[in-house]
């Protein structure tokens, strides 16, 4: 499903060339706002009726219309109805037969109430028209509704960025889960910034945040080729930076291990002033440390096979 790739990952959104504790709180009462991993077999059971529903509406054969027009009005709202007209009009307005086959490569619950979640997934889209078959992938941001005992996908984005969610306050039972679980989306989004960010006008700056924000086998490569490393963001000539708000869930939390997928976009500048964005959705292998949580791993989501 995913490649690890760790440094050609960093390297290639930060636009180089290369192949290689407080005082305590009083406990709130009742459950948490956010209900997402809370009950883990709970979020699995949302993630796994949003699968069928996206990869039913993203799917189209131009032979069968009938089945892709029914698993429309099964699946989506219809304020989701127009914008998935939209998103498919290329699609349907194809002058020769096409198939496009959607599959679902990894996704996760950014948020979930008994009758709200909003989901982050990354998308494999094989499209077959005249005999050639192309493929690639897709990043949408899901918010779905509970219609009775169904999940109907209600907003679609793509290329999505996330508004600010509220964390949940410490305490026993499932808010204390809920608030490990923000402090993990929280780390991930301070380690991203800190690896997707690179200023060859200060390589040694950069390269210290590389590894203020990493442990174990990550930590162990940066620092083995840290002389290299530096050479190359000092002589790539340009700028990157995480672009604000972006899309990212704890696809789970074990033993002080996270693991959070991330929407990351970048700005790139180069040395004559050009700005060019890059987008790639990763996942980030976190481990939880005294001073925080930090990045064991990287990997790029890549297109089924």
């Amino acid at each position: 499903m995913k490649r690890r790739v760790g440094l050609a990952v960093l390297l290639a959104l930060a636009g180089c060339s290369t192949t290689v504790s407080g005082a305590a709180r009083p406990e709130p009462a009742g459950p948490p706002a956010n209900l997402a991993l809370v009950n883990p077999a709970q979020t699995a059971s949302v993630l796994t009726a949003v699968k069928t529903a996206t990869e039913a509406v993203f799917s189209y054969d131009s032979a069968t219309l009938p089945a892709y027009e029914k698993a429309v009005d099964e699946h989506l709202t219809s304020a989701a109805r127009d914008e998935m007209a939209r998103l498919m009009a290329e699609v349907r307005n194809s002058p020769q037969p096409i198939k496009l086959v959607t599959r679902t490569i990894v996704s996760a619950a950014v948020e979930q109430t008994p009758e709200k979640a909003q989901i982050l997934a990354v998308l494999d889209q094989s499209s077959t028209r005249a005999g050639t078959t192309s493929k690639g992938i897709a990043s949408v941001l899901l918010t779905t509704v509970r219609d009775a005992e169904r999940w109907r996908i209600g907003e679609i984005k793509v290329n999505p960025a996330a508004s600010p969610l509220a964390a949940e306050k410490p305490g026993a039972g499932d808010r204390a889960i809920a608030a490990v679980r923000d402090s993990a989306r929280e780390g991930a989004l301070r380690v991203a910034e800190a690896l997707l960010s690179l200023d060859s006008a200060d390589p040694e700056g950069s390269y210290a945040r590389y590894e203020a924000v990493s442990t174990g086998e990550l930590l162990k490569r940066f620092q083995r080729d840290k002389a290299s490393l530096i050479a190359q963001f000092r002589t790539a000539g340009t700028k990157s930076a995480l672009e604000p708000n972006a899309a990212a869930a704890v696809m789970e939390i074990v033993d002080g291990k996270s693991s959070v997928l991330l929407y990351a976009s970048t700005a790139v500048t180069d040395a004559a002033g050009r700005t060019t964005k890059k987008y790639l959705p990763i996942v980030l292998r976190l481990q939880r440390l005294p001073e925080g949580w930090k990045a064991a791993g990287i990997e790029t989501v890549q297109p089924l096979p």
